[in-house]
């Protein structure tokens, strides 16, 4: 059974995106306020900043109580011949010097009372309180009142009541907050909305109630009318304290000035007139300048990146320990004696070779002996039967890849079917996890058990076959594992804040660029340009030049984020999220994640799968160079070693130390391009630091991953030889999955065994078959005779 053929359609799919994702969820409070009253415990509250003004200093990390970086200030209330700043007629007075002002909201714009708190009162800072007053409106040529707003103001579905009008009074108008204010505000029996509320405003978090301006007569049982107002639960939530257009740009607030809710306004108030000082300090809170999660985020790119790219040269690997154990003695290789066709000689280098009669298929004997010798003792034991689900790149495929990427973006811009994508995603992503995690898990545990493995399902459906009791029990988890991910993804509200969800997508997503760089290999450096250079134009085309032509909209973040940041206000969205206008700004799973850490503001840094898996590509390539390389180099007779023929001698840098810390001696390609790696992301990384947005990976990724092996191979003059295809690779491949046919599949070069009775070849009584010296094909040979 295999279990790639889930997860190819997704592997492709998933090749170019990226993710470049932010949200709104509402007014964030940004800044904070530590209370000491006179009386009394001191606390704190979380406040909104105004868009104007200056900022405080940030907050020390777990500070508790006053803040001892920021100065503290009185807390006041205005003067009572001006209670909310809006009038410039008070005399200006240096009383309020060292004084923040509390200030009821209403009557004129943030920045005003800001602009009069400052230069009438010589005040510290403002904070202005919502009231339910400020709600109320009065048109000025009809001088009818203007009554709040259904649902910017107030939800009737939160709370409501009908409260005797002749219990509450409109004079002045358009209202009388001191008659008013105590009689639909507060948790207490004396809320008249509590009062009349059938569940007495259970549902209602403020407490408060706000006028609709409804009336209603009901006619009692003495033939009496009462007329009743429909009262409806208040909202009470952070602002964002906008600025004035009216107020001339060369006279600038520089005092701070914050925004708390009606209810914490009313606890300032009392501790205010109950306490002849209450000291205030007004901070930032606290943000690391640089959050740990984008050093994880980084760590975990270039691991998996790596470790990806590393065990697609796997099968090269398992065939060089074999050579390296046997040339230490592990394995014995016998020979059969007074066999006439196959002789023993002994070479001038003192060294035994073995000689045929039998001639190649190309009429040439095989005169090279001294190198071909140790080709023979390749068992056919790792002589791998590729699965035909291996697949080499070419200039076609990258050119086709980017059209099939292109096409599938502007499908989900289009038409927005997100969903199935991140379906489409859990099961391809379910098939990886079982290939390459939960499966080999299964076998080791198994087998430490002593538990046989056996057939638990015959099948002729597809190419599944039959299921063995192993591959059954690492699909129940795999899959599991990702119909769990996709029952949280569709019904959590904003999934990427459940640790399961994000730690099981991390997951899911490494086993799938694990999965793909073992499917998608690159054989030469020239496709790999033709990739990575048209996916570089890609990334950039999609996130930087369709703004031009959507009417502003980038195709790449608008699909990364399922549809773009939501169209309504934040303040909207606070108040009722399931808004279809408030939908979007969850980043599609495709990437990895790591929630911020330490961030009220939340968040998460990401890494899309395209940025690992393309420059994996040429990382895979790179670690498949060196380790056949390694194993060509062995199987000629050399010691396999990688060495450089760049370095400088003593007398050039005076140690080739220097030389080694440049990566230019050790003769590998793979280690210096994951450094490159790294270093293409930590530049990504500190472009998003220093621009405050998201960048494309690719544009850092690229340059540094593509230029480095260039570079290199340019410094040791292979770079025609990558450029064109190393036959090194054709070689590995020959001996480890053989002969190469016309359709592109391999076929097990022929061993000792096959030739029947006492054919040539070793004989070993621990290997089932050695390869014979004259099997090896042309391409072996060609290689080795270069080296």
């Amino acid at each position: 059974m295999t279990f790639r053929n889930s997860c190819r359609p997704l592997l492709l799919l998933s090749l170019f995106w990226s993710s470049l994702v932010g949200r709104a969820y509402g007014i964030l409070p940004t800044a904070g306020i530590d209370i000491q009253p006179e009386f009394g415990e001191p606390y704190s509250f979380t406040v909104s900043q105004a868009s104007f003004g200056s900022y405080p200093s940030m907050s020390n990390p777990g500070a508790v109580g006053n803040d001892a970086t920021n100065p503290q200030y009185m807390l006041s209330v205005p003067p009572a011949d001006n209670p909310y700043l809006c009038s410039n007629a008070t005399i200006p007075s240096s009383l309020y010097e060292n004084h923040v002002l509390l200030v009821p909201r209403g009557g004129c714009t943030f920045e005003r009372k800001a602009l009069n708190a400052q230069q009438l009162l010589s005040a510290a800072g403002i904070i202005i309180y919502g009231t339910l007053e400020s709600r109320y409106d009065i048109n000025e040529t009809t001088q009818d009142i203007v009554f709040p707003k259904k649902y910017y103001d107030y939800d009737c579905n939160h709370g409501i009541a009908k409260v005797p009008v002749s219990e509450i009074s409109f004079n002045p108008k358009p209202y009388n907050a001191q008659i008013n204010d105590p009689l639909l505000s507060g948790d207490h029996a004396g809320n008249l909305c509590i009062t009349h509320s059938e569940d007495h405003l259970q549902s209602c978090p403020s407490k408060a109630c706000l006028l609709t301006g409804e009336t209603d007569v009901v006619q009692d049982e003495t033939n009496m009318k009462h007329e009743f107002m429909v009262a409806c639960c208040a909202w009470d939530l952070h602002v964002w304290l906008y600025a004035d257009p009216s107020i001339p740009q060369d006279v600038p607030v520089d005092i701070p000035a914050m925004y708390v809710t009606m209810e914490q306004g009313q606890t300032l108030l009392r501790d205010v007139v109950n306490s002849k000082q209450v000291l205030i300090t007004m901070y930032a809170r606290y943000r690391p300048s640089i959050n740990y999660s984008v050093v994880l985020i980084w760590a975990m790119g270039v691991f998996v990146c790596a470790v990806a790219a590393y065990m697609s040269a796997n099968d090269y690997r398992v065939a060089t320990k074999h050579i390296l154990a046997r040339n230490r003695g592990y394995d014995k290789v016998s020979t059969t004696n007074g066999d006439a066709d196959t002789t023993r000689a002994q070479r001038n280098d003192g060294r035994t070779r073995s000689r045929s009669p039998q001639t190649r298929s190309n009429g040439n004997s095989s005169n090279n002996g001294d190198n071909l010798d140790q080709l023979e003792a390749m068992p056919a034991s790792y002589q791998t039967q590729e699965s035909g689900e291996s697949m080499e790149l070419g200039a076609e495929h990258a050119c086709g890849f980017i059209i099939m990427a292109s096409s599938g973006l502007l499908i989900l811009f289009f038409l927005k079917i997100y969903n199935f994508v991140k379906f489409m995603y859990a099961f391809g992503c379910s098939g990886a996890v079982t290939q390459v995690l939960t499966y080999p898990l299964v076998c080791k545990v198994m087998n430490s058990l002593n538990i046989q493995n056996r057939i638990v399902l015959r099948t002729t459906v597809m190419d599944i076959g039959h299921v063995t009791l192993h591959e059954m029990i690492a699909l129940i988890g795999g899959y599991g594992l990702g119909m769990a991910w996709l029952f949280v993804a569709f019904m959590t509200k904003h999934p990427e804040e459940v640790t399961f969800f994000w730690v099981t997508q991390d997951i899911m997503g490494s086993c799938m660029c694990i999965m793909f760089l073992s499917i998608i290999k690159l054989n030469s450096i020239r496709v790999a340009s033709i990739l990575l250079i048209v996916a570089f134009v890609y990334d950039i085309f999609f996130v930087f030049v369709t703004p031009l032509i959507f009417n502003g909209d980038s195709v790449m973040i608008t699909v990364a984020t399922s549809g773009g940041p939501p169209k309504a206000d934040p303040s909207w969205c606070e108040k009722y999220p399931d808004d279809e206008n408030c939908q979007g700004g969850d980043p599609l799973p495709m990437l990895l994640t790591v929630p911020r850490i330490g961030d009220y503001q939340g968040g998460a840094s990401l890494l899309g799968l395209g940025d690992i898996v393309l420059p994996g590509l040429l990382l895979s390539f790179a670690a498949r160079l060196d380790a056949a390389k390694h194993l060509v180099g062995l199987m000629g007779g050399g010691s396999g070693t990688l060495h450089s023929n760049t370095c400088p001698t003593d007398s050039m840098m005076g140690s080739k130390l220097c030389c080694g810390l440049s990566s230019l001696c050790n003769g590998g390609y793979f280690m210096p391009l994951v450094v490159a790696y790294g270093i293409g992301l930590s530049m990504a990384n500190a472009a998003v630091y220093l621009m405050s947005m998201g960048q494309p990976a690719l544009l850092y990724l690229v340059p540094c991953c593509l230029g480095t092996m260039t570079f290199m191979a340019y410094q040791r003059n292979e770079l025609q030889m990558l450029w064109d295809g190393p036959k090194t690779i054709k070689a590995a491949d020959t001996l480890v999955y053989g002969e190469e046919q016309n359709d592109g599949r391999h076929v097990p070069l022929p061993t000792s065994s096959e030739h029947g009775g006492g054919g040539g070849g070793y004989q070993n009584s621990h290997l089932p078959g050695e390869f014979e010296a004259t099997s090896v094909p042309s391409a072996v040979e060609d290689q080795i005779n270069h080296r």
